[in-house]
């Protein structure tokens, strides 16, 4: 569903991500873990073009770009390839002005041209979904932080995803507003949605995620299955990692 080939990524001299490649695979769940500054959210801006690489080709379902190739048809592509794709930011990145609703509305009706009578039921749908429905005529500045990412989830599920990428979706809520998040992002994966997931939450990731990677340095430094990484790290500088976290 997802592949990422020979991503680089530099931010003046320095290389912010090294020649990653990586394959997702339809259903699958990968949560990307590493220290901050190890290039995890820029390989998740890079996947969708919100950050353009320096080299590299980008396949997510049948649509394909590779970076530094400027041809006519270039922006209709990456606007192709973000429509397929969902985006739950770390600061949810909702509209103030909007209702909740209206929020999970916006998507479909501007860029897939769905009429509005029939974008407001598939969004009341999707905030029923993740535990919204009665907060569907709320402004942003009326929900909690939960909230608020919940709703950013449901406009992301709106454009019926092939794949969607989180970054850090918790990272920036109260700890007890973190379960009501984890939930939903569990229930999805069950259902089979292709995830990308960015978080520093061992346990979650743990639970949910078919393979873990791990980056430093601009690098994947080690992937496999969750219970391998966790409980048998072969990297020094993952066991490190994961030494650290779990006792700080």
């Amino acid at each position: 569903m997802v592949e990422l080939s020979g991503i680089t990524k530099r931010f003046g001299s320095n290389t912010v991500l090294n020649n990653v490649s990586l394959a997702v695979n339809k259903s699958e769940v990968v949560v990307i873990l590493g220290p901050s500054g190890s290039g995890k959210s820029t390989l998740l801006r890079c996947a969708t073009f919100l950050e353009e690489p320096d080299s590299g080709v980008v396949r997510i379902g049948n649509y394909e770009i590779t970076a530094g190739v400027h041809d006519s048809n270039r922006k209709s592509k990456i606007r192709a390839l973000r429509t397929h794709t969902g985006f739950v930011f770390q600061h949810f990145n909702l509209f103030p002005h909007m209702t909740a609703i209206q929020n999970v509305m916006e998507g479909p009706v501007t860029a897939k041209r769905i009429p509005q009578s029939q974008a407001k039921e598939l969004s009341y749908e999707l905030l029923c979904k993740v535990g919204l429905g009665d907060k569907s005529d709320c402004y942003p500045s009326q929900l909690s932080g939960g909230q608020k990412q919940r709703v950013a989830i449901a406009r992301a599920l709106a454009m019926h995803p092939l794949v969607m990428l989180f970054d850090e979706p918790t990272s920036a809520l109260d700890p007890e507003l973190v379960r009501e998040v984890l939930l939903v992002m569990k229930q999805l994966a069950k259902e089979g949605m292709t995830m990308m997931i960015v978080t520093h939450e061992m346990a979650f990731a743990r639970d949910i995620a078919d393979r873990v990677v791990f980056m430093d340095g601009g690098n994947i430094i080690e992937m496999g299955e969750a219970s391998n990484i966790f409980d048998n790290p072969k990297e020094d500088r993952t066991k490190k990692f994961l030494y650290n976290i779990v006792n700080r």
